[in-house]
């Protein structure tokens, strides 16, 4: 049976060339997830779907087809967001490629998505980013089912205590360490407390986040590298050595 789709809420994630004169795109939708759609006759120059196909922007989509593979035939640009540029370009390519490498397909997600709007309207008003991209990367993580509590520890399921020190590991969530000990990924139970609030404002508190989402993530890549934090990684190299000439 034909399935035919009109007007869904989505964001563009990721989009390669399909065949001599077309797209392959990975869209985040309101109801139906991740999914990937073909777009015919995207590389031609009549074509007027490919300059509306952009990543960031909210997007109204509408496809059909019969096989798993279904055909998009409509895009309209909901309401259109400032262009990222520099930090703020890199960062939102690191979201997206999480998203596909980490979201199951055709497994819708309406809170997920409305956490994924909320994050491009921040960042495309320029607000800090570094506070955003953790409350995005715990969020996905809760949604994944990796998000650790971090009000209590890990087996005795004892409060966390302000002045003691926790290790992460992901088959256990965090445990009490002697804080002279030489374990890695160690976090103040006061940083633990601030950060299960989502409160940001303190710098070293913001720094520990930044630390542990990369391993959770890391762990559910299983070692596989991003490429966008390559893209970013060598960005910021660029930007150092041109600041040092």
């Amino acid at each position: 049976m034909a399935t035919s789709v009109l007007r869904e809420p989505a964001y563009l994630l990721h989009s390669r060339h399909y065949r001599e004169s077309s797209l392959l795109v990975d869209v985040l939708s309101l109801n139906y997830g991740v999914l990937r759609l073909v777009v015919r006759g995207a590389l031609r120059p009549s074509s007027s779907l490919k300059g509306v196909l952009q990543p960031f922007q909210p997007l109204l989509l509408a496809w059909q087809g019969r096989s798993e593979l279904k055909n998009l035939t409509d895009v309209e640009v909901s309401s259109r967001l400032p262009s990222f540029k520099g930090d703020y370009l890199y960062s939102g390519l690191y979201l997206n490629e999480m998203l596909t490498r980490l979201l199951p397909t055709n497994d819708p997600n309406p809170s997920l998505f409305a956490a994924y709007a909320e994050t491009m309207g921040v960042m495309a008003e320029k607000a800090p980013l570094e506070p955003a991209l953790r409350v995005f990367e715990f969020h996905l993580l809760q949604e994944l089912g990796a998000f650790p509590s971090f009000t209590e520890e890990a087996l005795s399921g004892v409060g966390i205590e302000p002045q003691a020190h926790y290790s992460w590991s992901p088959d256990e969530g965090f445990t009490r360490i002697i804080e002279s000990s030489r374990a890695s990924h160690v976090l103040k139970g006061s940083q633990l407390i601030e950060l299960s609030c989502g409160d940001f404002s303190h710098r070293e508190t913001l720094l520990a986040a930044k630390r542990l989402s990369r391993l959770m993530i890391d762990h559910l890549l299983g070692g596989r590298p991003l490429k966008s934090r390559e893209l970013i990684a060598k960005a910021r190299e660029l930007k150092k050595h041109g600041a040092n000439d």
